[in-house]
């Protein structure tokens, strides 16, 4: 059975993706001054986007993310910026929102909000969950970066205390801003799509195709995009890993697959596969060819 690859998800940077590793963040602090600005960059955008406006887009999107954005459309060879806006997902507006709290490190910020967030798609359900907005802070200013929706169920306890306006629950992780990240090197349109299968269960891993950064997991099993593709002929691959305490107090493994298509939908063929036994490198380097 062939693998699905995966569809466009890198508009506004949601969507099922690897665990990543855990990174060194800065503290952040409230900093609900700073939330008319965020809220403005965040409107530009959604106009950028409604009105297919690539310039302004890019005005208003952190670079990392306008880079990353391009990488994703182009490794699926997929036109851009035309693929950028033919998304079905749209950005929810703020309006019918309750802003809860800003939190910002002074280069990176959130602004979290509670409610009916619409995304108008019909596989994204209409429902009162928390809508995370993050940011980066540039030489021209805040820049929008993403958005990440935290379901809250049957979350009674949350609820509570959204209704007794007791924020605390902010403080974790997922409402926190999150470093800033590497700027990646663009990619061109490969001759393959590259699908990357992982299952790094008690491993921090580190994955890079031909050089370009694909996965950073840490005890997590998924598949993503390969970054740039595969080339026909020789590709390279490195793979960095660390032992990490599984919280599952699962059995440690590792296991990585690629697999290479010539384009979207067509069959997938795979042409890397590494499972190693008890020992596990810390480093491996090797190449793998792709199909003629």
């Amino acid at each position: 059975m062939r693998p699905v690859f995966l569809s466009l998800l890198a508009v506004l940077g949601v969507g099922a993706g690897l665990p990543v590793q855990s990174q060194n963040v800065i503290p952040a602090r409230p900093d609900p001054g700073i939330r008319g600005s965020l809220e403005a960059v965040y409107a530009s955008w959604r106009v950028a986007m409604e009105r297919r406006d690539l310039p302004a887009w890019e005005r208003s999107t952190s670079l990392s993310r306008q880079i990353q954005t391009r990488n994703r459309i182009v490794s699926q060879k997929a036109p851009f910026p035309e693929a950028l806006f033919s998304d079905p997902i749209a950005s929810p507006p703020l309006g019918g929102l309750v802003a809860l709290g800003v939190f910002s490190t002074g280069e990176t910020a959130t602004s979290t909000y509670f409610g009916r967030a619409n995304f108008g798609a019909s596989d994204i359900p209409i429902s009162d969950n928390l809508l995370v907005l993050q940011f980066h802070r540039e030489d021209d200013g805040w820049k929008f970066d993403k958005l990440r929706l935290v379901k809250t169920g049957n979350d009674g306890e949350i609820l509570l205390q959204i209704r007794n306006q007791d924020f605390s629950f902010l403080r974790g992780e997922e409402f926190q801003p999150e470093p800033l990240p590497p700027i990646p090197q663009p990619v061109s349109t490969p001759d393959f799509i590259g699908e990357l299968w992982v299952s790094s269960i008690g491993y921090d891993t580190e994955i890079r195709v031909n050089g370009h950064l694909c996965a950073q997991v840490s005890n997590g099993s998924g598949k993503d995009l390969v970054m740039g593709g595969v080339r026909r002929g020789t590709n390279s691959i490195e793979i960095r890993t660390k032992p990490v305490l599984s919280e599952a107090q699962s059995p440690s493994r590792l296991e990585i697959a690629i697999y290479a298509a010539e384009g979207p939908g067509r069959p997938a063929q795979r042409v890397f596969h590494f499972r190693p036994g008890a020992e596990v490198p810390p480093l491996l380097q090797e190449t793998f060819t792709s199909p003629q």
